[in-house]
């Protein structure tokens, strides 16, 4: 058997979440076809993409990405896509303090949409833009800790740094949650 008819053991739903502009769309583009498309188009409702990744070359995943739209517009019926979600990826911009400061907001809707038991990886998006930095690495980091994510980093969907080695993680997290219920912490950094 080749190694595309391979049986796949794992397929876990994510949510990307966050508010508009933040670069979910780009950080999703970035990680299943390697890519950065600088012209930004509001994702409207809802969009998905699959990948299938080996985790530590052994476990095989398909990940099937939602993008849910950023904009209050929409939030209505966002709580339709968050059904049978297995993690979420909360993202902020580390140039726009009031996407960070919404996270809150995000991670109560979609704990009380899933429940408690979800995954969840932080990403401060844009580092490629440090020198406009308003949220600082430390503020991330101690939010993580606080709502108890598995994964935190800081990505830059335009350069690609840190973006596969975090959707990576947080595949490994949801391996060992349906393996064994245990908890993993992981900070990512290049």
């Amino acid at each position: 058997m080749d190694e595309n008819q391979e049986e796949i053991p794992y397929v876990f739903k994510i949510l990307l979440l966050g508010d508009s502009g933040v670069g979910k769309t780009s950080l999703l583009r970035r990680f299943i076809d390697n890519v950065f498309e600088p012209d930004y188009k509001t994702t409207i409702g809802v969009q998905f993409m699959t990948r299938v990744v080996k985790v530590d070359n052994k476990a095989r995943v398909k990940l099937v990405i939602w993008d849910v739209a950023g904009q209050s517009k929409h939030t209505t019926y966002r709580h339709l896509y968050y059904k049978a979600a297995n993690g979420i990826i909360l993202v902020y911009d580390i140039t726009r303090g009031k996407t960070f400061e919404n996270l809150p907001i995000w991670l109560h809707d979609a704990k009380e949409s899933i429940g408690t038991e979800l995954k969840i990886a932080l990403l401060g998006n844009k580092v490629d833009l440090d020198s406009d930095r308003l949220v600082q690495r430390e503020v991330g980091q101690f939010f993580s800790e606080k709502i108890q994510a598995e994964i935190f980093s800081e990505t830059s969907a335009k350069s690609g740094d840190n973006v596969e080695a975090a959707f990576l993680a947080l595949a490994k997290a949801l391996i060992a949650k349906s393996e064994k219920g245990s908890n993993i912490t992981e900070v990512v950094n290049k």
